[in-house]
């Protein structure tokens, strides 16, 4: 494939992966499935490895993307991972726009920093704080935090300021939704790395994927290693200087003839510009000639790229036997409730990256990015919201939404028994009580009729919670209108639980004892 063709390949394959995921992030009519931000996210890195420890899925995207770099280089870095397409979109805005200049002289690698950034990762997870750390450094989930807290109420707003604009005109097909922002907190961390990463792009292009992101390094030890690489001829090369300002790895040196694999993201700018043909693919693996012995070296990449294996290895025990201590704030009393299909809230936090697409699928928008709720290790992670609504009975979009394994795919029949929580009710709150009225709105929204009513007073109603039959899903405490606190409130379970099911008793057959009911 000619060199132009390349860079178009590559530019159509990040367009339709950016695509794909702003659609499943910014959807807040659930008009997109589930499956299209899942599928996305699969061939992510962090995600796909993370479904492989909670046993959810086989790693074929993280597989995939592993062999395509020890192939051709780190393509993920240039069409699959959505912060470095954004790092693309906006350096060639930046190019566009700012004023002319060189932008990416070449500049060595600054292996230093790559290295401290690489092993505080190691040792973090050699800790214990893997389901912290991957979220905070994961490229994908930092990218998919910013969309789904900062872009997709600015959607939704701008999509309620056009109904209002179309109401004259007897527009019916669109209609209002409900907006909600992210408490400050929330909103702060998940644009502090996008910003930052943004305004490095402005200035140098790739330098956040070749110094600070532990998932470029990584990739990039097996790049240096790959099969096929970009080349400097030094026969055709006239040493002009055009692939220098077109690289924004700044990984390219004309005067020593050399190309950095470790930190070109193979987005083949450089073979675009260059008219002579002074850049090519090389086959590079190779049978090496015999050559005198000679003491090797240490490889400070290979070393770190054991560490993260043996560091990963060494996390997924503790992940999978859930034998770390466990979370805050996550008492039976109270604390976050977290979503059915993610068995407890210390597996839950030990998986979920907080990507943000289970909040964009919820049809009834009751998953929300916690604050402290969960505690520091559960920042920006899903928690269910029963202030703002509640878990629809027959639906599990979030756990299909889910590319991590954080929330398992349950069958329906099973998630309709898992008890996330248990309602408790306060009597003397109730507005049976309290006003002498009749109301029973959590009995009739109860859907596995936990709760029920029983006679009171004077031809009233007084509701009450059979324990068994409930699932917390919300439903009662999202209806109750008593003010200034709910009568009946759903308590967190930390642990998740299986709930009996209903029995209905069977209807008596009115033709018993009478051979001709009619």
């Amino acid at each position: 494939m000619r060199a132009p063709g390349l860079k178009l390949v590559r530019a159509a394959a990040a367009a339709l992966v950016f695509g794909a995921l702003l659609l499943a992030l910014l959807d807040f009519r659930g008009a997109v499935p589930p499956e299209l931000g899942r599928g996305v996210a699969a061939v992510q890195v962090v995600p796909s490895w993370l479904a492989v420890a909670s046993g959810t899925s086989l790693a074929v995207g993280g597989a995939l993307v592993l062999l395509f770099t020890l192939l051709a280089g780190r393509v993920y870095c240039a069409a699959i991972c959505p912060l470095g397409i954004w790092q693309d979109l906006v350096a060639h805005l930046a190019e566009r726009l700012g004023p002319r200049r060189n932008r990416y002289p070449t500049r060595p690698a600054r292996n230093g920093l790559r290295q401290i950034f690489l092993w505080a990762t190691v040792a973090s997870l050699l800790a214990g704080g893997a389901g912290l750390v991957l979220a905070l450094v994961d490229p994908y989930s930092q990218f998919a935090r910013a969309a789904a807290a900062l872009i997709r109420p600015l959607v939704v707003a701008a999509n309620n300021a056009l109904v209002l604009a179309l109401r004259p005109f007897g527009v019916e097909s669109l209609y209002r939704v409900a907006l909600g922002w992210a408490p400050v907190g929330v909103l702060m961390i998940a644009a502090i790395g996008p910003l930052v990463v943004t305004g490095l792009a402005i200035w140098r292009g790739r330098i956040y994927c070749n110094t600070f992101c532990p998932v470029g390094t990584v990739l990039g030890v097996l790049a240096s290693r790959s099969a096929l690489r970009l080349k400097l001829d030094p026969a055709a090369c006239r040493k002009c200087g055009d692939c220098l300002r077109a690289c924004r790895a700044q990984c390219i040196d004309v005067r020593a003839g050399t190309i950095d694999a470790s930190r070109c993201v193979a987005c083949y700018n450089c073979l675009s510009v260059c008219a002579e043909g002074g850049i090519r693919h090389q086959w590079t693996w190779r049978r090496r000639p015999t050559l005198p012995a000679k003491a090797p070296g240490p490889d400070p990449g290979r070393r770190a790229f054991v560490a993260i294996a043996a560091a990963a290895v060494a996390t997924l025990p503790a992940q999978e036997l859930e034998l770390k201590p466990p979370a805050k704030a996550t008492s039976p009393a109270g604390g976050p409730i977290c979503p059915p299909g993610a068995d407890s809230v210390e597996r839950f936090l030990a998986h979920c990256t907080a990507c943000q697409l289970c909040v964009s699928a919820c049809p009834t928008h009751v998953l929300a990015p916690a604050w402290w709720e969960y505690g520091a290790a559960g920042v920006l992670k899903p928690r269910l919201d029963y202030a703002a609504a509640f878990c629809n009975y027959d639906c599990h979009r979030c756990a299909e939404a889910c590319p991590d394994g954080a929330i398992r795919r349950l069958a329906l029949a099973d998630k309709q028994v898992t008890r996330i929580g248990a309602a408790q009710l306060d009597v003397e709150a109730c507005i049976v009580k309290t006003k002498g009225t009749d109301c029973a709105a959590c009995s009739e929204h109860c859907p596995t009729k936990a709760v029920d009513t029983v006679p009171y007073g004077d031809n009233l109603r007084l509701p009450q919670v059979n324990p068994d039959l409930c699932i917390g899903c919300g439903a009662c405490e999202f209806a109750c209108p008593a003010k200034p606190r709910k009568a009946i409130v759903v308590a967190a379970r930390p642990r998740h639980e299986r709930a009996q099911r209903r029995v209905e008793p069977k209807a008596a057959d009115p033709r018993h004892g009478n051979p001709f009911p009619f």
